[in-house]
């Protein structure tokens, strides 16, 4: 399976990895900027993947993660923490192979989202914090 992160508009890079059960974004707001942070990581202790990212608070993009050679499995998952204040909000959209991207805005304040990946490429946008 192979990883690819985005935020901030710039290509941080491609990760090969062998296959895995639970792949994790923890995704919080952090200071006065409110600048909002993504941390990805997997279960596998044994492979050093932890990447953090960051969007700024005049910056308008989302924090993408793009899944790509997803085994075929149906317990591979996607564990999307929010970490945010109570009443924040944030847009979640995913997309799974050449199906049409699904958006929903979700609470963000201390949630949980499980996402199971069903193709073999799978997306998932998250908005910074409130947008309208």
């Amino acid at each position: 399976m192979r990883k690819l992160t985005i935020s901030v508009a710039l290509l941080l890079g491609s990760v090969a990895t062998k296959a895995q059960v639970n792949e994790h974004i923890d995704i919080t707001k952090k200071g006065i900027f409110e600048r909002s942070e993504m941390v990805c990581y997997n279960d596998d202790t044994k492979f050093s993947d932890l990447e953090y990212l960051y969007i700024g608070r005049f910056n308008s993009n989302y924090h993408w993660v793009k899944y790509s050679d997803i085994p075929s499995s149906n317990k591979w998952k996607v564990m999307i923490s929010f970490g945010d204040s109570q009443g924040d909000t944030r847009e979640l959209c995913t997309k799974q192979g050449d199906k049409p991207t699904q958006c929903k805005i979700v609470d963000s304040f201390t949630t949980v989202h499980e996402l199971k990946a069903t193709e073999e490429t799978f997306q998932v946008w998250i908005s910074k914090p409130n947008v309208k």
